[in-house]
């Protein structure tokens, strides 16, 4: 019998078009998410750095976990032979799964989608995928909602037709998607949400809205305004305001709306300003990988004053970087007052440490610290809509940002 269909509810809205709401109904445990939220980022199943034992020594974990099928594509025969989903193979059975078509960290080369199908980069190299492989991936994975395949080569240089192009694909795999879904029995329970495309052309942005939500979806992606992969964290939601706007006014208030990215916390701000409900926790990840400890305040109730804040708190930017020979003597914890593991446990200069000799650990430490402090601040987000303090919050994150 098939469950509960999931659903959408706007609690709010308030500061332009910021949506507090929760999405009900979701997957194998008919959970209850509270948006605006992000989901775990995981490569290959797993939460970067972390074992299942370090992941759960962070507090608030988002109840969601992002799945790259481009991370799973080259095995997804064993897994169907597994034959009890990647939650389970994993060992992240305690999350819902959520299936995107790229990892928001890895850079996809433009110019391979084709009509039939689109291509995603394995670690075996290039490997095209069609609706019909989609379906049997997806349905080897069994993710509890999932993004329908679409083409999303497109930037700010692509050309009208290309945009046409792009939507065109994108709603003939969607449609074929949702008819095909039937067929496959692991697939009865999944949630597909519909991807927006067309590039930065303001008439088709609003035609592939207009179609995709006259779709049977639960949701929707909204993609192709740049290439993904590291480069995107310098992506700016300001560039695509008056687009992004049109593109939203077309679709309705009871579905959610998912946008992936490298998201610093302004541009977080940003786009829940403009009516984005669900985000990933790439960024964590990307400034783990360069070394960085993020350390920018969120607490909205205690406005930032550099004569009493400490020098972590007011450093110019969102994050430090601990490879800098400054904490090779610090023997403070990362962020004073932070309660994860990382700052409890250990201090600068023995990340500093682990860094310069590049032991695994320091992934580990930075990883637990960064995640930590992403979720609480989107739990902060949350608490800030609902007490009417989000401007007090965007000030205080704006005011940091380097």
């Amino acid at each position: 019998m098939k469950r509960d269909i999931m659903k959408f509810v706007v609690k709010s809205v308030t500061n332009g078009s910021c949506r507090l709401g929760t999405i009900e109904n979701i997957g194998r445990f008919q959970k209850t998410v509270e948006t605006p939220m992000c989901m775990l980022y995981t490569r290959g199943g797993s939460a970067p750095h972390l074992t299942r034992d370090m992941l759960h020594k962070i507090q608030d974990l988002p109840p969601v976990a992002n799945m790259a099928v481009s991370m799973v594509a080259e095995h997804h025969e064993a897994l169907k032979e597994y034959g009890q989903g990647m939650a389970r193979f994993a060992a992240m059975q305690e999350f819902l799964v959520y299936t995107s078509l790229h990892d928001t960290n890895v850079e996809i080369p433009s110019g391979y989608n084709e009509k039939g199908g689109s291509a995603v980069w394995t670690k075996g190299g290039k490997m095209k995928i069609d609706v019909d492989l989609y379906m049997k991936i997806q349905s080897a994975v069994q993710p509890d909602w999932c993004q329908a395949l679409c083409d999303h080569d497109t930037n700010a240089e692509s050309s009208r037709k290309r945009a046409v192009k792009s939507v065109d694909r994108t709603l003939s795999f969607l449609d074929q998607i949702l008819q095909k879904q039937s067929n496959y029995e692991r697939l009865k329970n999944t949630e597909v949400f519909g991807v927006l495309e067309g590039g930065w052309n303001v008439a088709e942005r609003e035609r592939s809205a207009k179609e995709t939500a006259a779709r049977s979806v639960a949701g929707f992606v909204i993609e192709g305004f740049h290439s993904l992969g590291p480069s995107s964290e310098t992506f700016k939601m300001s560039d695509i305001e008056e687009i992004l706007q049109k593109t939203l006014n077309h679709l309705p208030d009871d579905k959610p709306r998912l946008m992936q990215s490298i998201w610093p916390p302004d541009e977080v701000l940003h786009a829940v300003q403009r009516g984005i409900d669900v985000f990933d926790s790439c960024y964590p990840y990307t400034v783990t990988e360069r070394g960085g400890a993020l350390i920018f305040q969120y607490d909205h109730h205690q406005p930032v004053h550099p004569e009493s804040a400490g020098d972590t708190v007011t450093s110019t930017g969102y994050e430090i970087s601990l490879k800098d020979k400054v904490y090779h003597d610090d023997f403070s914890p990362i962020l004073k007052g932070c309660p994860c593991y990382t700052c409890q446990k250990f201090t600068k200069s023995y990340v500093n440490h682990l860094l310069n000799t590049s032991e695994l650990l320091a992934g580990v430490l930075l990883m637990i610290h960064n995640f930590h402090h992403y979720f609480q601040f989107f739990k902060t987000i949350r608490q800030s809509l609902e007490e009417g303090m989000f401007e007090s919050l965007k000030d205080l994150i704006l005011k940091q940002k380097s």
